[in-house]
């Protein structure tokens, strides 16, 4: 695509541009003085290799450049208002141009759907209990009709996140994944009234993963955007206005995943051996450290004990194997895609395809994706010739 695209509305150049905190003189240097100002006055339009280049420059994902008219975007300060300003600061560009490109998926929800989330029940309306998790955590699981043994009888944590994924879904939140690559972060949400999203971060162990989901839908029930930290022990040592719920967060994942009254049942006899540790936590589909910190939370364990076995399980947080897998085998394009998109996505985006209310161009950009590689994820998935 070397054609210049004459569609770029000049404004949203500007905004991009402002929107990143770059200056004028900055861009001009990077870009050309005279070549930017015919961008941004329309006198001339970007090719869309320039544009991709503009995307990384700013921190912006190129689909927002194709928009009608600037998108209206929190500050990333504003939208996870629950951390310290210092916690931003680390934060690196990529991490900053993805939770952009997550707030443009929350637009193109709302394109897709007519401004209206299709859930009979969302989250966001719900009104759970933000006082105590335990409650909360109840609530929920009753809300979601997910019994408790069923949770018990999935063996495999990629199942296990799927089924919650699914779960979610039905209370209107939409699970995406990506890699980060950042270690800081597992994950973050963005709240909305209407589509709430969360974000995953899909270098991490699937373990972590799943209980990300549940750290980041207690921001949700919070009516809070938020992040996950990798180690938070950095921010619970700091004292700001929002401390509490990020505990809670976390004291939330904790207990729907492993309910307090469950867990003391089954560990009534039971010693914190390694042995029991890692039964427990293929029993929960959690990590290790999960139950650990269920054995402290208990008083069945010292914290000095736990710290010293913390460190331990630290490694339960990276998918190391999965890592060498995919480095030596070179991974699988459609499937990670398909993954990373998600189930419930994929069946939206295409079904409006093919019930022609938009066309390949537009199904491409939201899927953010070429289009013969759009048309070849639907081929693999079997769904036919675009």
């Amino acid at each position: 695509m070397s054609d210049k695209m004459t569609a770029i509305n000049p404004q949203i150049l500007v905004w991009a541009r402002e929107a990143s905190g770059t200056s004028i003189t900055e861009a001009e240097e990077h870009f050309g003085k005279e070549k930017l100002a015919k961008w941004e006055q329309g006198l001339d339009f970007p090719t869309y290799a320039q544009l991709k280049l503009l995307g990384e420059y700013y921190r912006k994902p190129i689909a927002v450049f194709f928009f009608p008219n600037p998108p209206v975007l929190k500050s990333i300060p504003a939208s996870c208002r629950t951390l310290p300003e210092n916690i931003y600061s680390k934060f690196d560009r990529g991490i900053v141009k993805l939770m952009d490109r997550a707030r443009v998926m929350q637009l193109y929800l709302y394109e897709l759907n007519a401004d209206q989330n299709p859930a009979p029940f969302l989250l966001t309306k719900l009104g759970l209990d933000t006082v105590s998790v335990s409650v909360a955590a109840s609530q929920l699981r009753q809300f979601l009709g997910a019994d408790l043994d069923i949770q018990k009888s999935i063996k495999k944590k990629e199942d296990a996140f799927e089924y919650w994924r699914d779960c979610f879904y039905t209370l209107g939140i939409y699970v995406f994944k990506d890699a980060f690559k950042d270690n800081t972060l597992s994950g973050f949400c963005l709240y909305n009234d209407e589509f709430p999203i969360i974000y995953i971060n899909n270098s991490c162990s699937l373990s972590r993963q799943i209980f990300t989901l549940f750290h980041e839908v207690y921001h949700l029930i919070n009516k809070t955007s938020g992040v996950d930290l990798i180690n938070d022990s950095e921010l619970l040592h700091q004292n700001f206005s929002d401390k509490d719920i990020e505990i809670s967060c976390n004291r939330f994942a904790g207990e729907f995943l492993v309910p307090t009254d469950d867990f003391l049942k089954i560990t009534h006899k039971m010693k914190p051996t390694d042995e029991n540790v890692s039964k427990l936590a293929t029993l929960y589909c959690v990590s290790n450290e999960v139950i650990l910190r269920k054995f402290l939370d208990n008083k069945k364990i010292s914290v000095e004990f736990y710290e010293a076995k913390s460190e331990e399980f630290a490694q339960d947080y990276f998918r190391y194997k999965e890592k060498k897998k995919e480095k030596s085998g070179g991974g699988d394009y459609y499937n990670t895609q398909a993954i990373y998109k998600g189930r419930q996505y994929l069946q939206l985006v295409f079904s409006r395809y093919y019930s022609k209310q938009i066309d390949i161009l537009q199904l491409a950009r939201y899927m953010n994706m070429k289009i013969p590689n759009v048309k070849g994820l639907a081929s693999r998935k079997g769904w036919g010739a675009l």
